[in-house]
């Protein structure tokens, strides 16, 4: 199993690279949050340094999303969107990630009076990355979501071999009503990567794995049926300590200790 720890963009900005290092030492790798101010004040030389650390860990990018929309209607912004999303480009080169994760701006109460015209340019947009970064994964993140639907359509009508999804676990607990198992069994091959973590059911506040309101059993029976696990797991909880808790209690899932959500009746 392909785990990475998220690394705030707050901290790579620090250039400090002791929070990747325990990372490692850990046995995970990383997801590197490149935000605007990381891609415009961190130079390359940095990321030349994390390669050395990580060697053969994996490592995945969250692409920038404040701000952004790969479908908007005003050219202008979609124009920005794109080229932030290029940017990325010189540190995919050096650290080769095995997925860079999306957000697609969809949002239902903003963008469905407008849904046909964000469609179009939300695809256009993909496209183009997606031809960018012919060598790498893109996953695009479930946020607003409230079905699988238009992840399913977008990623469909994109229609190329590295476009895929990323499930994030808590996003759909605070905004979907549809069984976990419906999710997942939506994408099937085209599920590349889960954002693990939970939440109250209400906020996105990011805690540890199993210290929530979310019944992860779908996910670990999903998980226990693979014969090999091809999905990145990304432990997103906000802190290192419960980056850690989210671990071990997914591991202790799949070893059969536990079932679900200890914090959950049976």
């Amino acid at each position: 199993m392909k785990t990475v720890a998220h690394i705030p963009g707050k901290e790579l900005l620090d250039t400090n690279l002791e929070r990747i290092e325990r990372a490692v030492s850990n046995g995970f790798g990383v997801e590197l949050q490149l935000t605007a101010d990381v891609l415009e004040k961190v130079p390359l030389k940095f990321f030349a340094k994390i390669k050395e650390i990580l060697k053969e860990k994996p490592v995945t990018f969250h692409a920038p999303f404040l701000d952004l929309n790969p479908g908007a209607v005003d050219n202008y912004i979609r124009e920005a969107t794109i080229r932030r999303y290029k940017e990325m480009k010189p540190i995919e080169e050096i650290l080769n990630p095995e997925v860079i994760v999306f957000h697609s701006g969809f949002h239902p109460r903003k963008i469905l009076p407008i849904y046909d015209r964000w469609f179009t340019n939300c695809v256009d947009t993909f496209k183009q990355v997606a031809e960018l970064f012919q060598n790498t994964k893109l996953a695009i993140e479930n946020v607003f979501d409230e079905t699988p639907e238009h992840l399913i359509k977008l990623v469909s009508a994109i229609d190329r071999e590295n476009v895929g999804v990323c499930l994030d676990i808590g996003h759909w607990k605070i905004f979907s009503t549809l069984p976990l198992s419906k999710w997942i069994e939506s994408f099937q091959n085209k599920l590349f990567e889960f954002h693990i973590h939970d939440n109250d059911g209400k906020d996105d506040i990011h805690i540890a794995a199993g210290e929530g309101v979310i019944d992860f059993s779908d996910l670990i029976k999903f998980l226990n049926n693979q014969k090999e696990i091809s999905q990145i797991i990304t432990l997103e909880a906000k802190s290192e300590e419960n980056q850690l808790k989210s671990y071990n209690f997914i591991f202790s899932n799949l070893q059969g200790v536990k079932n679900g959500n200890t914090s959950l009746s049976p």
